[in-house]
């Protein structure tokens, strides 16, 4: 029989994650959108997205 207690983390970080995710990608988007939609650099994009909201987050 499995331990139950260890199935899952913590469910609020899943919760966290996703918010986070969610975050970034609505960043991510707001910047392809201004740069006129270019293809092919959406894991760029991503990463900056990213940068920009942990930077944000630091400076808060």
């Amino acid at each position: 029989m499995k331990n139950h207690h260890h199935t899952h983390t913590h469910p609020e970080g899943d919760n966290s994650t996703t918010a986070i995710h969610e975050a970034i990608a609505q960043r991510a988007y707001l910047l392809w959108e201004k740069r006129g939609k270019p293809e092919s650099q959406a894991e760029a994009l991503w990463i900056e997205a990213e940068h920009q909201l942990v930077t944000e987050r630091q400076e808060s």
